[in-house]
């Protein structure tokens, strides 16, 4: 296989929450299809000035404010590439097609009805997901009360993401507890994966499954529809590309640190977890022994952010 070309992508995300695409001229492989707007790198250059002299010269935009996204690569177009994407949400100047393309601002739930370019999905999924993904602790270390208390309010505080895990309950227990999880998640707009079946996600309203790494192992297909997340765990290579095998949107890799729940995992740290991550088409979040103030690591070393039960799960007040 050849070496991937190196692309620097921006994503543009303006105050309504709609994002910036441009369609591929009639002379440029992939013509008519519409893309993240960027280019190619040149040798040397640094990947975010490479983003910042395309973005200036293709639609005008400069003084770019921003953070990374994510670093992925794929072989689905003519040749094998390597994305490096970035959130955009500052620039300076009014965004058009500065060399003859078109160009045009989508709400990013209106984006499956546009023709977009093969792997633009790992971007949107990417894009969707937000930086912490909690994962509850079991209802029997804390009691019902105090339980529900921090839930309430990891809520209040912000978490959009969070996995119902529970293993000690049976599935009638189980889904009890997920109907009030869902119910007060959805009052904040925020998503719950379950750890059961997909029967279970659609008689409850659920908005997604999260399975174990041996789970995804032995998955045939993947067990939900494109409406609904579908998410990984994993814990060595054969795992993710397990994970992709399965057609996962993403997946959490641990441990990254040593825990008291796994204390015989050897913790990968971040450098272990950045060279198993790779760039491997999917987000894939850091997890194990992590809290909010690992965030900005877990980003600088190609994670979707962190995921965590105890690091994320608030305190309850006395």
């Amino acid at each position: 296989m050849n070496k991937p070309l190196d692309i620097a992508v921006g994503v543009l995300v303006d105050a309504q929450g709609r994002v910036l695409i441009a369609q591929r001229r009639p002379d440029t492989p992939g013509a008519g299809y519409w893309e993240f707007p960027g280019g190619k790198r040149e040798p040397g250059e640094p990947l975010f000035d490479c983003l910042a002299r395309e973005l200036a010269e293709e639609i005008g935009v400069t003084d770019l404010v921003g953070a990374p996204l994510i670093r992925f690569a794929h072989d689905r177009g003519p040749r094998p590439v390597r994305l490096h994407v970035w959130r955009i949400h500052g620039w300076t100047g009014e965004p058009g097609g500065r060399e003859g393309q078109r160009v045009r601002w989508v709400a990013a739930d209106a984006l499956d009805e546009v023709e977009l370019l093969p792997a633009t999905d790992v971007i949107l999924a990417a894009l969707a997901l937000p930086r912490r993904y909690l994962i509850t602790p079991r209802l029997a270390e804390s009691g019902h009360g105090d339980w529900f208390a921090a839930l309430d309010r990891a809520l209040a505080q912000g978490t959009r993401l969070l996995r119902l895990r529970d293993p000690d309950l049976a599935d009638e227990d189980y889904a009890r507890l997920a109907e009030s999880v869902i119910e007060r998640a959805h009052r904040h707009r925020a998503a719950v994966l379950l750890d059961r079946d997909a029967d279970m996600v659609a008689a409850l309203g659920a908005d997604g499954l999260h399975w174990s790494a041996s789970r995804i192992a032995a998955a045939t297909r993947r067990p939900v529809g494109r409406r609904h997340w579908f998410a990984a765990s994993a814990h060595d290579r054969d795992e993710l590309e397990a994970a992709l095998a399965a057609d996962a949107d993403f997946a959490a890799l641990s441990p990254v640190v040593a825990t008291a729940t796994h204390p015989r995992a050897r913790p990968l740290g971040w450098p272990g977890f950045e060279s198993l991550r790779a760039d491997r088409a999917l987000p894939v979040y850091a997890l194990g022994g992590l809290e909010a103030a690992d965030q900005d690591d877990a980003i600088a070393h190609n994670a979707q952010g962190i995921a965590a039960i105890r690091g994320l799960w608030p305190e309850t007040a006395d």
